[in-house]
């Protein structure tokens, strides 16, 4: 393989990385159960706070479980999103290393509310031509669990390449003010 060969194998392997993070989150904001099973080994391990005074810690390990966590997580909620912003990504033939920088806020029932900043700490492995999380944990910096205000507008899925102008939901009450 050449030096130029070598550049482009990691830089697409780099963008599927990349690719695998952004999939996660969508998946999570979308409740995707199909799309979030998809990001996962099939003996991967699931860690949410797991490290030392971490609070709502949850561990999962294989697929099946894994999804029935975030299932329960998910249903918990009306509104839920996350960004996450990629960082270091360290590749080692087939296996990587990777960390992202997250932030997330959700609302459920019961006035229940949630906002946090934390770090994920990502294991993948080479899938075909894609990447899988082998293992994810999520460290929490920062919670707040204070209720804030704001209405929810459900989410509407669409495939890349849709016109957002004919997709999006009219807000509560639109329909009356025309």
């Amino acid at each position: 393989m050449t030096v130029t060969d070598s550049l482009i194998r990691r830089l697409l392997d780099e963008a599927a990385i990349r690719d695998v993070t952004a999939r996660f989150a969508d998946a999570a904001v979308h409740a995707d159960y199909d799309a979030f099973r998809a990001v996962w080994a099939q003996d991967a391990e699931w860690v949410i706070g797991g490290t030392k005074s971490q609070p709502f810690e949850r561990r999962a390990s294989g697929l099946d479980e894994i999804v029935a966590l975030y299932r329960t997580l998910r249903e918990e909620r009306d509104y839920f999103i996350q960004f996450a912003v990629q960082g270091p990504i360290r590749i080692d033939g087939d296996e990587a290393t990777a960390r992202s920088i997250c932030h997330e806020a959700a609302r459920g029932g019961s006035d229940s509310y949630y906002r946090n900043n934390g770090v994920w700490f990502d294991r993948l492995r080479r899938a075909g031509e894609g990447w899988v999380f082998a293992s994810r944990t999520y460290q929490y910096l920062w919670l707040d669990l204070s209720a804030y205000s704001g209405d929810v507008f459900p989410a509407v899925v669409r495939e890349a390449g849709d016109d957002v102008a004919t997709s999006r939901p009219e807000p509560p009450g639109a329909a009356a003010a025309r």
